[in-house]
């Protein structure tokens, strides 16, 4: 992290990760960002969905908003991926059905909590008509994980990333959970090839259009150029110098060391 003789400093991303808030789209969507990933909650005329159960006492926090909004309707969860910040409030929801992407049953066994185990595996993707709204979960991994899910809410335009998008944070990668830069690239392509997109989710970070997705797929073709050439490493880490990190965890010194001994 030296160039010139000074530090190049990061931003932390504490605040990001664990600093709780809400963004109401209109009246029955809100998005509650930190506690772990970016969730939504969308009021259907049928269903109240939950996108995302998040992680610790903003878990629960999260499932209490739902389950007001929800009033008698039922409550259905989907996870984008199974890392704990993304589903570690399964357990609240008791009863609902509860998607996720098809991971090897024994893999999530060895991952999550009895507690927190979804119910249902989406193999390639599902189609959810909920009367006002039609909830569409595409299979896009391996990518982030070895079964990324993203969720389009078709009539608001609305697209759910889970964590294939990091807004301007540098994204974790991690052998044991399957993340590969390439096919990682060719899902950030099927989703920019979504028509009518009026808003974009990330797992991380605040909301945005389609830029942030193209963003992520730069990132990762500048670190792919860092990793294949020595001489552009010090380029790429002052140009993303900007993008928070988690000490230790990741930074463009993880990204291009990761693509470097994928």
């Amino acid at each position: 992290m030296i160039t010139g003789g000074a530090a190049i400093l990061y931003p932390p991303i504490h605040r990001i990760m664990f600093q709780q808030g809400n963004q109401d789209n209109d009246q029955d969507l809100t998005i509650v960002a930190g506690g772990g990933g970016n969730s939504g909650i969308l009021v259907t005329d049928s269903a109240i969905v939950v996108i995302d159960t998040k992680i610790g006492p903003d878990a629960e926090k999260l499932y209490n908003q739902a389950k007001a909004k929800a009033g008698a309707k039922k409550i259905i969860v989907v996870n984008t991926h199974y890392h704990n910040d993304h589903v570690k409030g399964n357990k609240y929801y008791k009863g609902s059905d509860i998607y996720i992407g098809s991971y090897d049953p024994g893999f999530l066994k060895e991952n999550l909590d009895p507690d927190n185990m979804p119910n249902h595996f989406v193999k390639d993707s599902l189609i959810l008509n909920l009367g006002n709204e039609r909830v569409c979960l595409y299979n896009l991994g391996p990518a982030h994980t070895w079964k990324d899910m993203v969720v389009v809410l078709k009539n608001r335009k609305v697209l759910f990333t889970g964590d294939l998008v990091f807004n301007r944070i540098n994204p974790f990668l991690v052998k044991k959970s399957g993340a590969n830069v390439d096919t990682w690239i060719g899902t950030l392509d099927w989703m920019l090839n979504l028509p009518d997109l009026a808003m974009v989710v990330p797992g991380h970070g605040e909301t945005g259009d389609r830029a942030i997705i193209s963003q992520m797929k730069t990132y990762f073709l500048d670190m792919k150029a860092a990793a294949a050439d020595s001489l552009k490493e010090e380029t790429m880490k002052l140009k993303y110098r900007e993008w928070t990190v988690f000490p230790g965890k990741t930074s463009p010194e993880n990204s291009i060391n990761y693509l470097r001994n994928p």
